[in-house]
Parts: C-alpha cells; structure tokens; sequence
C-alpha cells in the first residue's frame, strides 16, 4: 500500500503541476495580448504612414493641376499678345499704305493695346493666385519641387511689358 507521506507527495506533486499548467496558461495568454498589441501597434504606425504618403500624393495632385492652369493662363496671355500685335501691325500698315482705318470710333492700335494690357493683366492675377496656392502646397509638403510654370509667368509677364512698350513707342 501506498503511505501517506508518499500520497500526500503526489498530491502536492499534482497540485504543483495544476499550478505550473495554470502558469503557463496565464504565460500564453499575455503573450497573445502583447502580440496582438504589437500588431495593432504596426497597423497604427503602417495607417499613419499611408495617411503620410496619400497626402504627399494629394498636394503633389493638387501642385500638377495648379501647373497645368498656370500654363492654361500663360497660353491665354501669349494668345492675347499675339492677337494684340497683329491688330496693331494690320492698323500700322493701313496707315503706312496711306488707307483709311476700317472704322473711325475704334482703330487697330487700340484694340492690340487692349488685348495686350488683357493679357497682361489676367496673367498677372493668375500668377500671383499661383503663386499663393504654390505657397501654401508647400507649406504642407516642404520636399515638393519648385513651380516651372511660375518662373515662366514671370518671363512671359516681362516679355508682355516689352510688346506693350513696342507698341506705344513706335505711334
């Protein structure tokens, strides 16, 4: 038979199993909660570099339709000038031919004069909407590239000042 030092033993040898096996439980369980922390952790961090990203892409969207309506504007301003300097240079060589201007309340000279300061003018306003909207993209995403088109306004703003001084100049 079995003593009751040798059954008392096993009983504590028992209990001590049913509490190690408890132990490991609880072990397993933490590890679960701590895993599944981390990985929450990684999606926070793997969202927030998405939501960075998406936001790159949306102000560098935003900077190419912002360009594409700049060069919309500088296309409209040399359209103006051209126009303008052609109805000046038809008036001018009306009168170099000794001809009549077409009609007497308007001449040639003035309508190229207004289609020039037109031109001028909305390329102005434009550039300098531009200019602030380039600012602000910036201000939100400071590694985006600088504005060709603005640089471009500038020459084409310089250029129209040129025409229109031409024009003034050779009456």
């Amino acid at each position: 038979m079995i003593s009751a030092s040798k059954l008392l033993e096993m009983k504590n040898n028992q209990f001590k199993g049913d509490k190690i096996e408890k132990e490991v439980a609880r072990k397993k369980k933490e590890m679960e909660k701590m895993q599944e922390a981390a990985a929450k952790r990684r999606m926070e961090i793997e969202k927030k570099e998405l939501a960075a990203i998406k936001k790159e892409n949306d102000a560098e969207r935003s900077r190419i339709a912002s360009e594409k309506l700049q060069l919309n504007w500088i296309k409209w301003n040399i359209t103006c000038l051209g126009l303008g300097f052609t109805a000046y240079k038809f008036y001018y060589t009306r009168l170099e031919n000794h001809q009549s201007p077409i009609k007497h309340y308007i001449t040639g000279q003035e309508i190229g004069m207004f289609l020039i300061i037109l031109g001028f003018v909305t390329l102005t306003f434009a550039t300098i909407q531009h200019k602030k909207k380039i600012e602000k993209l910036k201000l939100e995403v400071p590694s985006m590239q600088y504005s060709l088109s603005l640089r471009l306004s500038y020459v084409i703003l310089v250029f129209s000042v040129l025409v229109f001084l031409i024009v003034i100049l050779r009456t």
